[in-house]
């Protein structure tokens, strides 16, 4: 049933059109926008020992190196470095932390290699996602940074996804900046820590906010209370929830009366900024990696059954199947158990038995 989130050739019905919606995803569109923008005019560095600023050091790519080199050399040392920080990718279990990313939340790191052009990636760099959210326990719509404050009145599970050689090409674009501004007399000298902080962390908010739409669905469907921000920006920050939610209602009736394969439902989903905002990093999903994907979309797998009810699981039992199977693996390699704070692992446990 993963296969949902990873295969890019999956085909998808009709969209439900959605009342409320388009004028909605324009102005939080707007909103978010503004935050990131923000941002990046401004210095707001991040402490020099940050996870992501060690990560950068470490990779320790010289400069000097054009830009095709540059990215081959970033590649190669990618999985090795990641190694070294503890993350998990497809050669290693990695490790958890704790409150990286989102304050009082377990957070796993997952570091991959993509396969994008690194002009394109150099093209477009003050915009470039290198660093995603695959997962996050966030349902507020305040747009706060991922920065590992106590802002948000949820935490849960949270899973980064980082293309190290897109991150390092972002890198090699910002230090290029900064040494013409220095050349031409504009400004200080920017750090790592300030690259952090006026790009990477702003970049996040894209793929936050997709997530926190479907967390607002799921808690919608399943009847959980909304998060909320303890803080918000300097400047107005509108809210749309109200508008946001009764577009999400109308979707939650629809796909729960509907006999819709699951790759159907996924694709009625609201979203802001991506199509595929649920989709997983392309890479080889080795035993080393696998449970940490598998986990990641565990949240969502649970959902699209729920809210499918019996019907749904007749007209999609190829995918029910399959995702037996991989709960069974796991149970009889001890996997999850060895993996998982106790928590998740009772959650995972309970749904199999009653799948």
């Amino acid at each position: 049933m993963y296969s949902l989130f990873s295969d890019t050739r999956r085909h998808y019905g009709g969209q439900i059109s959605v009342s409320w919606f388009k004028e909605t995803s324009t102005r939080i569109a707007e909103d978010v926008s503004r935050v990131i923008d923000y941002y990046n005019v401004r210095t707001f560095p991040v402490k020099t020992d940050h996870l992501l600023v060690k990560l950068i050091r470490t990779m320790n790519v010289p400069l000097s190196y054009d830009l095709d080199h540059y990215y081959e050399v970033a590649s190669a040392r990618a999985l090795f470095v990641a190694n070294t920080m503890e993350f998990t990718s497809s050669i290693n279990v990695g490790k958890w932390f704790e409150g990286i990313f989102y304050a009082g939340s377990p957070e796993l790191v997952i570091a991959y290699t993509g396969q994008d052009r690194p002009s394109e990636l150099a093209k477009g760099w003050r915009s470039l996602q290198a660093v995603k959210v695959l997962e996050c326990p966030i349902s507020n719509m305040a747009y706060m940074l991922p920065n590992g404050q106590d802002h948000n009145s949820e935490t849960g599970l949270a899973v980064i996804g980082i293309d190290l050689p897109a991150l390092m090409v972002q890198y090699r674009c910002f230090v290029q900046q900064q040494q013409m501004r220095l050349e031409s007399g504009e400004g200080e000298h920017l750090g790592i820590h300030h690259f952090v902080g006026k790009y990477v962390l702003p970049n996040m908010l894209h793929s936050q906010t997709d997530l926190a739409i479907m967390n607002r669905l799921i808690n919608l469907q399943t009847g959980a209370p909304m998060g909320e921000s303890k803080k918000r920006h300097v400047f107005h920050i509108s809210d749309y929830t109200v508008w946001l939610d009764r577009g999400l209602n109308e979707v939650l009736h629809r796909i729960s009366t509907l006999k819709m394969e699951y790759s159907n439902i996924l694709s009625q989903i609201p979203t802001v900024f991506s199509d595929n905002p649920l989709g997983m990093p392309d890479m080889a999903e080795t035993r080393q990696v696998w449970w940490a994907l598998f986990v990641t979309r565990f949240k969502e797998m649970q959902f699209l059954i729920d809210v499918a009810g019996e019907n749904g699981k007749h007209y999609n039992q190829a995918l029910i199947n399959t995702l037996k199977i991989d709960l069974k693996r796991f149970k009889s390699e001890n996997v999850l158990q060895k993996r998982l704070p106790i928590e998740m692992y009772d959650d995972i446990q309970y749904f199999a038995k009653h799948l």
